[in-house]
């Protein structure tokens, strides 16, 4: 029942913006309702499959091998892909037209979850969780400079982002339950059956209702960074996952390490000669801005990790079914929304730096109350930890992307946004290799323990340094900026004139 209820919300709440639209006849105002929702139907699917698949990880194990560094490459290959395309992928689609680039983005998402449904081995899973996270990169992007030019009202387009952010939210947050449902009743298989009817349709409605758009002077591709990028990525993905496998000595696991090292200098060596970067330098001289970026990879790097190792613990060393691990995770993505809106108010440059802080002193007190969980058989001190991170989430996210937004400026507000998001899934990449691989080199309860404690260290120092870093509230050059409300992290591109 979850799926209907959210699609109804969607459908709800892109109603209500005929109220927010200033200009245009109504016919005109009922094709941008209907634009909002082919968007944010094909993009919902995406968020709901990023926390349902992590339930099921533990069923694909019993299926495909009981391997810690399947399930992480399982995982890590959409967020890889992911990462590695997204700003690339952001500047084709400019070049391409964004509702070309939306459709071609959900088919292959719709193609590869329809392979993922029928894989007989793990590497064809893995191989079309790629194909996903390819898929992903390209709808992202598109998906937001969709709404840019359906809504040219500033009113209007922050409404809309509003909801296509609701959308992401729940998403994100129904992803546990209906993972869980689906895993415990039907199988694994089915959250991937699931995608190809809905894609199909929102397919059908992105065709109808969105209009093309392109850019008179689209960006251009620094094609050497860019593959230099993804090669590092692949390397030290592949080193920290395959350490767990073979070992910390292992020649290959080593090797990918230093090849990744390598890349480092080689990559800013390609950045510095470019005319069109990857990661242009004006924006990380912001202290602002390249501190935001850092907190979105050790929010990734941290929240990634413990849903993937908290889905594996308490199925394996907790024996508890998908169903029950789905229903305990929830408040982990569900208390991102509520608190967001609780503190949508606390809006000012003002408390930029206390929410980012102080959240992050709050998600290390959720992780070390998650260690303080193994000690007894009681599940709820594990639903506490899990809703005081979900608290530190709510807080941390909005005011993130709110000061990459703003440190940033609205001229290269989509640029900055891309450089977030990628930040994120770098973050979350590393954050499944390492942790999980911590997990899986130790008996199941040590490995939780031993890597948890490092999320409980990574967060700590992260609340001291952004505490010294990020502007004071009585910093002269302090200015309010917007939060989105009930955003769950996914900056948007182009969402400001």
């Amino acid at each position: 029942m979850q799926r209907p209820i959210l699609l109804l919300t969607m459908i709800d709440a892109s109603h209500r913006l005929e109220t927010f639209s200033a200009l245009g006849v109504p016919d005109v105002q009922q094709q941008r309702r209907r634009a909002l929702f082919a968007v944010c139907f094909g993009f919902f699917l995406v968020l709901l499959d990023t926390t349902a698949l992590n339930v099921a990880t533990p069923a694909l194990g019993q299926e495909f091998g009981d391997s810690i560094s399947d399930l992480q490459w399982v995982v890590n290959s959409y967020t890889l892909v992911f990462a590695s395309l997204l700003l690339m992928a952001g500047a084709l689609g400019d070049r391409a037209g964004v509702k070309r680039s939306y459709q071609v983005g959900l088919a292959l998402f719709t193609g590869a979850s329809l392979l993922s449904a029928v894989a007989p081995s793990p590497v064809i899973l893995i191989m079309a969780r790629a194909a996903q996270g390819f898929g992903a990169a390209i709808m992202l992007p598109a998906s937001l400079a969709i709404l840019s030019h359906t809504f040219p009202n500033a009113e209007a387009r922050s409404h809309a982002v509003s909801v296509w952010a609701n959308t992401a939210s729940l998403g994100f947050a129904a992803g546990p339950v209906l993972g869980g449902l689906l895993t415990a009743w039907l199988g694994w298989r089915t959250i991937f059956w699931l995608n190809v009817p809905v894609g199909i349709a929102a397919l059908w409605f992105n065709h109808l209702w969105v209009k093309e758009a392109k850019l008179e002077s689209a960006r251009r591709i620094d094609w050497a960074a860019q593959i230099t990028l993804g090669a590092g990525l692949l390397a030290v993905t592949y080193g920290l996952i395959e350490a767990g496998r073979r070992g910390w000595t292992n020649g290959a696991s080593l090797g990918a390490i230093g090849f990744f090292l390598l890349t480092i200098p080689l990559f800013v060596f390609l950045e510095r000669r470019s005319d069109h970067p990857v990661l242009p330098a004006f924006l990380f001289s912001k202290p602002t801005f390249s501190t935001c970026v850092v907190v979105g990879f050790v929010l990734n790097f941290s929240m990634y990790g413990i849903l993937f190792m908290e889905s594996i613990y308490l199925q394996k060393a907790r024996a508890l079914g998908a169903l029950g691990a789905g229903l305990l995770i929830t408040p982990f993505t569900l208390f991102p929304t509520i608190v967001s809106r609780l503190l949508s108010q606390k809006n000012g440059a003002a408390y930029l730096r206390s929410r980012i802080s102080l959240g992050f002193a709050l998600a290390g007190i959720g992780s070390l109350l998650l260690l303080a969980s193994t000690l007894t058989s009681a599940l709820w001190p594990v639903a506490l930890a899990l809703g005081i991170l979900g608290v530190s989430m709510g807080s941390i996210m909005p005011a993130m992307t709110a000061g990459v937004l703003v440190s940033s400026g609205p001229e290269t507000a989509g640029l900055a946004s891309g450089v977030l998001n990628s930040a994120r899934q770098v973050g979350g990449t590393v954050g499944v290799a390492l942790l999980g691989t911590i997990m899986g080199s130790f008996p199941i309860t040590a490995g939780f323990v031993y890597a948890t404690g490092l999320t409980v260290v990574v967060m700590i120092a992260t609340a001291h340094v952004t505490s010294r870093t990020l502007a004071r509230p009585d910093d002269p050059h302090s200015a309010r900026f917007p939060f989105i409300t009930g955003y769950n992290g996914n900056s948007p591109k182009n969402c400001q004139n």
